[in-house]
């Protein structure tokens, strides 16, 4: 018995120490977890993350403030918009746009990983709407990538344990790439599959019809892009119209971010110029304006005081482009750069207008309603841009009537616009789409594409006026920008992508491939 009394304080001793070890080691694990840095994400997080940073880093951020510049719808009135549009250093510099270079990357990899979280073995397999919106989203940054910097890592560059210094795709060969995921989008957005994501998803809410609608308007903007190479241009321009009849039918279908609140979140154009104030009013864009007898010449100036004015106001003053002086404060501003609430557009109704009518133009069609629809859907849109700023709460800014719609869009073409592409239809589509992707919505990047896709098929119907654009003994080929400089990270510790950089002169001198260039 005395045995038997031993053993069994020794088990019930061991049974003891077993349980309070187990629970300290629970408890241990608890306290050892990183509930900030989760290892497990759901889809619709990460959607949600990829979705506002495009919108705020991709197309509104300083792809876009740089641009702007270049395109003339802005002039730079002091440090990198001053160097920018007098082309001291700028475009060539990789530190410029490290950040950005970087960002994207990140949202391609974000994008695989909710395709890998959707597919066959993953946590949420079978959610098909995801993983289409996720394809979606990777076919646009992809194409933001390549179009601004031509050929660049991609098929090795989201394998970060296989390839350390990974290697750069050809241009063509990436646009092969973007297609098939615009198609593989298509097909999942198309399974019928219930979507989840809700909310989540800032752009649709995961209604997976408007989505469909987006992936066909990428189409009609990727597959125009690709005209000058195109083997058959009739079919490609008869399928941007197919594509576009697939697509928006209305500016409430846009793919744009619009929760803007000017509380916790704002415009990113409106946030540059308010942290920085660096930029000024165009007088190539404003002269544009004017000679056209254009309503908007009237609504998007505002002098030192914040007051909208007109030309003919005495405190006018737009910065020559190219031949301005490095001041703040002195010359006149921009609107729309004040419009806190403004969405940022990825893809916008207009657009998709225009490109209907540069394709019916292109084919020999009549391009009149399309034109007309188009010019007044983006009055509409600059309007929004204008009375935002108006109702700006910082300081109060811009003071002034909007008067843009799109019934000012419609009389405008009819009074001014019709007898101009009556004489020469292709000339005054593209003319005016350049002129509507001008103010808060990020597409100035897109007028960028527009214009280099323009120049390879030898047309110039947009005049910029910067001298600096002009050749000279060190630019033979002029300083314009033809693309942009690779980012720091990669031209510092990739040497792959280093040798493509070289001293940054290729980018006045060397196109993409799809404007004429072999990279």
């Amino acid at each position: 018995m005395k045995r038997k009394t031993i053993y069994k304080g020794a088990i019930l001793c061991i049974v003891s120490l077993m349980g309070w070890t187990s629970c300290s080691e629970d408890i241990l694990d608890e306290i050892n977890k990183d509930i900030n840095h989760p290892t497990a994400v759901s889809s619709g997080f990460i959607i949600t993350h990829v979705e506002t940073s495009t919108a705020f880093s991709v197309s509104g951020g300083d792809f876009n403030s740089y641009l702007a510049v270049c395109m003339e719808h802005e002039a730079g009135a002091a440090e990198q918009m001053f160097i920018t549009d007098h082309r001291y250093v700028s475009m060539e510099e990789p530190s410029n746009f490290g950040n950005n270079w970087a960002e994207l990357y990140n949202l391609l990899a974000a994008c695989k990983n909710i395709v890998s979280i959707c597919s066959e073995g993953g946590a949420e397999e079978g959610n098909l709407i995801n993983r289409g919106i996720a394809k979606a989203l990777m076919a646009y940054n992809l194409a933001i990538l390549t179009d601004l910097f031509g050929d660049a890592p991609w098929t090795e560059a989201l394998d970060f344990v296989t390839y350390m210094s990974p290697g750069l795709d050809k241009q063509e060969a990436i646009y092969k790439d973007i297609f098939s995921l615009l198609d593989e989008s298509l097909a999942d957005l198309g399974s019928g599959v219930k979507s989840t994501v809700g909310n989540a998803d800032v752009y649709y809410g995961g209604d997976a019809s408007r989505w469909i609608k987006a992936v066909y308007a990428m189409k009609a903007r990727y597959t125009m892009r690709l005209l000058g190479r195109a083997s058959d241009r009739t079919q490609s321009l008869n399928n941007v119209l197919s594509y576009v009849d697939q697509s928006f039918a209305s500016a409430a279908e846009e793919l744009k971010l619009v929760h803007y609140d000017a509380a916790t979140m704002f415009n990113p154009t409106y946030v540059f110029c308010r942290s920085r104030d660096l930029n000024g009013l165009s007088k190539s864009l404003m002269d544009k304006f004017i000679s056209r007898n254009d309503p908007r010449a009237s609504q998007v100036a505002v002098n030192t005081s914040y007051e909208l004015i007109t030309p003919d106001d005495e405190t006018y003053n737009p910065i020559p482009n190219g031949t301005g002086d490095k001041m703040q404060g002195v010359y006149s501003q921009s609107a729309t750069n004040w419009s806190e609430t403004a969405p940022t557009q990825l893809l916008s109704y207009h657009e998709l207008l225009f490109l209907k009518a540069e394709a019916q133009a292109r084919l020999g069609q009549d391009a009149s309603a399309a034109l007309k629809a188009a010019v007044a859907a983006s009055f509409e849109n600059l309007a929004v841009g204008v009375k935002a700023a108006i109702n700006s709460t910082f300081k109060n800014k811009v003071s002034g009537v909007c008067t843009l719609s799109a019934e000012v869009g419609e009389t405008y073409f009819e009074e001014s616009l019709k007898a101009r592409y009556t004489a020469n239809p292709l000339k005054e589509i593209m003319i005016e789409k350049y002129l509507a992707f001008y103010g808060a919505s990020g597409e100035s990047v897109e007028a960028f594409s527009d214009y280099r896709r323009q120049t390879y098929l030898n047309e110039t119907f947009v005049e910029l006026i910067n001298p600096n654009n002009q050749s000279t003994t060190e630019y033979p080929k002029g300083h314009f920008p033809l693309r942009i400089a690779y980012g720091s990270g990669d031209t510092t510790t990739n040497p792959n992508v280093r040798a493509a950089q070289g001293d940054g002169s290729f980018v006045y001198s060397d196109p993409v491939w799809w404007a004429g260039g072999s990279r």
